[in-house]
């Protein structure tokens, strides 16, 4: 069980962030290392999305790699990537070893995404009702070939389509990993906002799917690896979801619109869904001292969905509750406003420490050739969205 990860990464956190040495601010530390590289890659549903891929400053190709995610569907606000201090985090991180991508979600950024396959986009039984229901242009003709943020009539219903880019993310890395220029064997998210809410849906999905391409006889008839979750012959040997390391969510929000409190529990509890994750990916909830709503949240998801307090009937051991963490000094701030302010907040040493306790045991894991060929679909009703 890994619930032990919990135990040891937070005795480790909370032993040295007393002790430790104030870092350089994030704008100096951003000023190191060499320029991301700008990668496109497409979703099972058709739409070529862009990210930036910025190398570990050593051993690059057997690195972790931590995916950034700004909170999607907010007008105004952060609605691409270049918005907050990631990128102080990003080179922060570099620095320690990992690997880091950045991207942005379908129709958010400056430039829009090209829809690649118009009528996958729109047809589609997985993705197709959302994309029908909550974007513009389903029936002129000729077909839209691109989405913009302004395309999105409701960016918080069309959330769960959200989860299809991280499906497509994880392809992309996964064909990174077999390249060797990176390794997927140890994969943490951080996330703002919304996106807590999508991380951890996705790390439900991935324990739903083999961690490798299954070979031509365990998916007969299939000609390939499809959706989540699909059928396979013998089962899943190892799921997708060992491969996620940790996460840490800032300032953490769950759309009760979107996700229902009896939806969200069932994740860990269902046994359909993932009841391996509370014990197995471990999080970190940070959220500003004043900020009533992201702490109302961030105690929810930790004791109402990953069950902090135990349950000894089911044979769950508590959780570490010093993973609900409040930042001192940070009552106006919120998501990705906590980074930047090193010096003061701790919020970048606090979310390193959390990484190397767990990546400790992790460098012993081996990496994999996981061999997909093309980015999955998520079956969106069986994990129980509704468009």
């Amino acid at each position: 069980m890994r619930c032990r990860h919990y135990l040891a990464a937070g005795l480790f956190l909370w032993s040295t962030l007393t002790i430790m040495p104030l870092r350089p601010s994030s704008q100096v530390l951003a000023q190191k290392g060499e320029p991301p590289t700008e990668e496109t890659f497409s979703t099972a549903d058709g739409v070529v999305l862009r990210g930036l891929f910025y190398k570990a400053v050593q051993n690059s190709s057997t690195a972790p790699v931590v995916i950034l995610m700004y909170p999607p569907g907010q007008r105004n606000a952060e609605t691409d990537m270049t918005k907050g201090d990631w990128e102080g985090l990003t080179r922060r991180l570099n620095q320690e070893g990992y690997n880091v991508f950045r991207f942005d979600w379908r129709g958010h950024g400056k430039r829009g995404h090209e829809i690649k396959d118009r009528e996958l986009f729109w047809s589609n039984r997985f993705s197709g009702p959302w994309n029908v229901k909550y974007v513009t242009g389903y029936g002129k003709k000729p077909l839209k070939n691109d989405i913009y943020f302004k395309d999105i009539r409701d960016p918080l219903r069309y959330m769960p389509v959200y989860l299809l880019d991280l499906a497509a993310v994880r392809a992309h890395l996964d064909s990174k990993n077999d390249a060797r220029d990176c390794n997927t064997s140890s994969i943490y998210l951080i996330g703002a906002g919304t996106a807590a809410t999508l991380g951890i849906a996705w790390i439900v999905t991935e324990w739903n799917r083999p961690a490798t391409a299954p070979g031509p006889a365990e998916l007969l008839p299939a000609p390939r690896y499809e959706f989540v979750p699909q059928r396979i012959g013998g089962g899943i040997k190892v799921a997708a979801g060992e491969d996620i390391s940790g996460a840490v969510w800032l300032s953490p929000q769950r759309p009760a619109s979107i996700v229902s409190e009896t939806l969200a529990k069932n994740w860990v509890a269902h046994p359909n869904y993932a009841p391996k994750m509370r014990d197995n990916n471990p999080m970190l909830f940070l959220y500003g001292d004043g900020d009533s709503i992201a702490q109302r949240d961030a105690r929810f998801y930790f004791n109402e969905v990953l069950v902090g307090a135990g349950n000894r009937t089911l044979g769950l051991n508590p959780l570490n509750p010093k993973y609900l963490l409040p930042i001192k000094g940070a009552k106006n701030l919120s998501g990705v406003a906590l980074l930047g302010n090193n010096a003061t907040l701790k919020t970048e040493d606090t979310i390193v420490e959390f990484l190397a306790a767990i990546q400790k045991e992790r460098a012993r894991v081996a990496p994999r050739i996981r061999d997909f060929k093309a980015p999955w679909f998520i079956d969106l009703t069986y994990f129980g969205f509704t468009p």
